[in-house]
């Protein structure tokens, strides 16, 4: 009997915890714009992840941003740039036939990252970086230019 108990108390305190993180966390998103650029087949979409706001009008996090899928070929690299640093971009992951996984150093000579690059400097980013997991410090590292 005290596991039946037991058994409903985690289902009703399981319950309780989805309604008050729906209630407060939003993420939403527009449809997808498509692009071309050099060859390279853009997908952005656009979206706000939030936590409120509270009654007060004021948020916990508050991230908006895009995200950018870039597709050559058998090959693709997703990427992101937040609102509040149109100047930053961030190259996240890379797909191609072998399945998808963090970049690497030499992912950053091939033609898709190069366009990728360029589309990103052509409309606002003064500096691309890359999710590097040899980097222990911030977890990103610069793009070299050419």
């Amino acid at each position: 009997m005290n596991q039946i108990r037991y058994l409903i108390l985690i289902l009703l305190l399981g319950v309780s915890m989805v309604s008050k993180s729906e209630s407060e966390m939003r993420f939403d998103c527009d449809e997808p714009k498509n692009e071309q650029f050099d060859g390279v087949s853009i997908k952005i979409t656009h979206c706000i992840d939030s936590s409120g706001p509270d009654s007060n009008g004021a948020y916990e996090f508050y991230y908006d941003y895009e995200t950018i899928y870039f597709e050559l070929g058998s090959e693709s690299v997703s990427g992101k740039r937040y609102a509040d640093t149109p100047e930053e971009a961030s190259l996240i992951r890379i797909k191609d036939l072998s399945g998808e996984r963090l970049l690497e150093g030499s992912d950053l000579k091939k033609e898709l990252i190069k366009i990728s690059v360029s589309y990103l400097m052509a409309n606002g980013a003064k500096s691309v970086k890359y999710l590097d997991r040899s980097n222990a410090i911030s977890g990103y590292s610069v793009v070299p230019s050419e």
